[in-house]
């Protein structure tokens, strides 16, 4: 078996070095086929987790849920101003901005678009709103209005992927009324602003997201 490891995660590694720039509308084949060649390494027989063979992917990686589904793991393909595009087995991709789902790809309902102001987390010491715009693809809508506050709860312990951290735990309610849909999202965020937890609803015909950080990127 750590023969097996060895040679899966070398074979990821030689595809992930040999691809720098993700294509908005498809997934480089050799990322799909580096995850099949380790999927059952990872997650074994009853789709649990190995903490130690993901902790030897030489790569920032994140577990991702949708709803009560299982837990998938999530690769880095590329980072540039704090934008991280995380990939999965199955070619789909988040992209993130601060720990914000921006956009996505390869589900039932994408999100093509997040705009809104730039908001530090280290400036969020008291409730504020703000205005969010957001867009997707099927079916196709264009910069729907979602009302924003944003609040800190103050620091929480909290359970990451193989320890427990104290954490600031940042709770964002959002609030369509031209569809009448209303959620809240939970940010969990470390003094120098970087989010390793969150629960993030980015769609009204989907369900939560749930991404933990298990391996930080180097570069933020």
């Amino acid at each position: 078996m750590k023969d097996l490891s060895k040679v899966a995660f070398l074979f990821l590694f030689f595809i992930l070095s040999s691809c720098s720039v993700l294509d908005s509308n498809r997934v480089a084949s050799g990322y799909v086929e580096a995850f099949r060649s380790i999927s059952n390494l990872i997650y074994g027989y009853e789709n649990n987790i190995d903490p130690e063979l993901i902790s030897k992917i030489p790569y920032a990686s994140s577990l991702v849920k949708i709803g009560k589904g299982p837990y998938a793991l999530m690769i880095l393909e590329s980072s540039e101003n704090k934008r991280h595009t995380w990939v999965s087995a199955d070619g789909a991709y988040l992209v993130t901005y601060e720990g914000r789902i921006i956009k996505t790809a390869g589900l039932p309902n994408n999100l093509t678009q997040l705009t809104m102001p730039k908001i530090s987390w280290s400036s969020v010491d008291k409730p504020q709103k703000f205005t969010y715009y957001l867009s997707y693809d099927e079916p196709y809508l264009r910069d729907l209005k979602i009302e924003v506050e944003v609040m800190n709860q103050g620091q929480t312990l909290t359970k990451l992927f193989n320890r427990e951290v104290k954490l600031n735990l940042v709770k964002e309610k959002l609030r369509s009324r031209y569809l009448g849909w209303e959620v809240e999202n939970s940010y969990w965020v470390d003094d120098k602003g970087f989010v390793w937890k969150s629960e993030q609803f980015i769609s009204p015909k989907l369900p939560s997201f749930s991404v933990e950080i298990t391996k930080k990127p180097y570069v933020e």
